[in-house]
């Protein structure tokens, strides 16, 4: 028998207010994932200026997913102790000044260690922010929701892709880091200037407890996050090998290859709003996850034979596909996650699923570097990516999810 618990919800005085938590949250995310994108935007740059192989730019980006893998859980319990807008503050502002001295760094070995550091800050947005977003939208809309807010992870990646590359030609890498330091900054000072915490009325509501126990025997959160894992590995290969993929096998120049990754960034946009509409009509997160699986192995198989004749929109097509498929499933993974459990536990529990899920991200982005390595071109690694894209299609057939109310 499901006990019966008090939840915050939002108050029915102040309904319009959810949609300026919305367009904060989503500010906030777009600050804080630039730097996340910013290796694989400025890669062709980056690869020649340092001397980096295409292993180390892979690591790169693995420093920025590994700093939030250990940052997540703890970020998720601050939050929900101590509210979401004062851990956000406090971590996103570390981050943009570790990024700062990051942009001094004279080599490989000193950018990665900086990396690391500041994705510990930028690890408080996504529990603290999923929860605001948790806090202030009712079930039937948080998958749309949830979708919006993490379109700025894309809406990031478009503005790094078409910003970036041009200011790192014209005045170097560091630069480029400068730059997203001072955007993550910003981003923090206005979410804490005008974000509310939710003005709050009792309501009972029926859930099953917040506990790690309980997360770990809910079969939901374990098959999602089982799919995440295998997920979050193929979304940073996309991000980070896109642009130097098609710069190296195509011979498209760094610009151009910016563009792409940016079609590829729409494409997570459209992705993560449309599979959040689906989703709420159908009141369920799961099958528009399984469909995110396959289109992203059958997309990775078709890049494999993608080679230099190729027309352009072709690639520009599957890149947009890619989009869709290998990012557009995060935001419906959140909001699994936080439709598993009180609100006043999401944070935690969406920090300990991140947690897991982004080992796979630290797992498959080099390995999909290195495989192109030994490989001399990037065909065995697209083939690699559809192979895990689907393994991770047969973990998710495991969510028994139940129907939203």
């Amino acid at each position: 028998m499901r006990r019966q618990e008090a939840v915050v919800v939002p108050s029915l005085s102040q309904p319009a207010f959810r949609w300026v938590v919305l367009g904060l949250a989503t500010f906030l995310q777009i600050g804080v994932s630039m730097p996340q994108q910013t290796p694989a935007a400025i890669g062709p740059i980056l690869t020649q200026e340092l001397g980096l192989s295409r292993g180390q730019l892979g690591l790169l980006t693995s420093a920025i997913w590994g700093g939030m893998l250990l940052g997540m859980l703890p970020s998720g319990l601050l939050a929900d102790r101590f509210g979401e807008r004062r851990v956000i503050a406090v971590g996103v502002t570390l981050l943009g000044l570790v990024l700062l001295a990051a942009a001094q760094a004279p080599a490989f070995p000193w950018l990665f260690a900086l990396l690391l550091l500041a994705a510990l800050g930028a690890a408080s947005a996504s529990p603290g922010g999923t929860k605001a977003i948790a806090l202030w939208f009712p079930p039937r809309e948080r998958g749309l929701a949830i979708g919006v807010r993490q379109m700025g992870v894309s809406a990031a990646g478009v503005m790094a892709s078409l910003l970036l590359p041009p200011i790192a030609v014209a005045a170097h890498w560091q630069a480029a880091f400068r730059t997203v330091a001072v955007i993550a900054i910003s981003a923090s000072a206005v979410f804490s200037l005008f974000y509310r915490e939710s003005p709050a009325r009792e309501m009972p509501q029926a859930h099953s407890g917040g506990g790690f126990g309980e997360l770990l025997r809910n079969r939901t959160f374990v098959f999602g996050t089982a799919f995440a894992w295998f997920f979050m590995g193929a979304l940073g290969a996309s991000v980070t090998y896109l642009a130097v993929a098609v710069h190296q096998d195509l011979g498209v120049s760094a610009i151009v290859a910016g563009y792409l990754l940016a079609v590829l960034q729409l494409g997570g946009i459209a992705g993560r709003i449309g599979w959040g509409m689906l989703s709420d009509r159908l009141g369920r997160r799961a099958p528009a996850m399984l469909a995110c699986g396959a289109l992203t192995a059958v997309v990775g198989l078709a890049m494999a034979f993608v080679h230099g004749s190729a027309p352009l929109p072709l690639v520009a097509a599957l890149a947009f596909l890619l989009g869709m498929a290998a990012m557009g499933w995060n935001a419906l993974y959140l909001t699994l996650v936080a439709d598993q459990v009180p609100v006043r536990s999401a944070a935690t529990a969406i920090g300990a699923g991140l947690t897991i899920s982004f080992t796979g991200m630290f797992l498959a982005t080099p390995l999909f570097g290195l495989i192109a390595d030994r490989a001399g071109s990037y065909e065995q690694s697209w083939l690699a990516l559809a192979a895990w894209a689907l393994l991770g299609t047969l973990a998710g057939l495991g969510i028994g999810e139940r129907r939203s109310p």
